[in-house]
């Protein structure tokens, strides 16, 4: 798993040196939602590659860590996402944004899960963006997180 990681980090970063492409990185704030009342708060972070191929679409791939605080003492358990993804800008502010991808969960074991989100945000100058989306992860059942996200992007 740490190959996997370390593959997708080199690509983003060595993707990002193109023209089209920003490389970002964000923090995440999230609330579980969804078949997780043993849990209070998701705290983690995130590296994101943009690549835009209109002022409209983009394409997304994006690679983190999400700590998955356990209420009354219990474990922490942890979401580790890789996904791909599109967005599109209605406007030159506002951005509507889907992904899907594999997420691995750890803490009771290791889990590999179908990682899917739909979110929307807003971008407050050319480097720095506000977001909120739902987060889900997907096995035999569906956990899933309101996540809330301030990602930089490095010029």
């Amino acid at each position: 798993m740490k190959s996997l990681l370390s593959g997708t980090v080199l690509f983003l970063l060595v993707t990002a040196a193109n023209a089209q492409a920003k490389f970002g990185a964000g923090l995440n704030v999230g609330i579980p939602v969804q078949n997780l009342s043993g849990s209070s708060i998701a705290v983690g972070g995130d590296l994101m590659l943009h690549y835009g191929l209109s002022k409209e679409v983009a394409i997304t791939g994006d690679a983190g860590y999400t700590a998955l605080f356990a209420k009354n003492d219990g474990k922490t358990t942890g979401i580790i996402p890789l996904r791909v993804g599109l967005r599109y800008y209605p406007s030159s502010n506002f951005f509507l944004g889907g992904k899907i991808g594999v997420g691995f969960l750890t803490g009771n074991g290791s889990v590999t899960t179908t990682a899917y989100s739909l979110g929307a945000g807003i971008k407050m100058a050319d480097n720095l963006e506000i977001g909120a989306s739902y987060d889900a992860y997907s096995k035999y059942g569906t956990i899933g997180l309101l996540n809330f996200r301030l990602g930089y992007f490095f010029k």
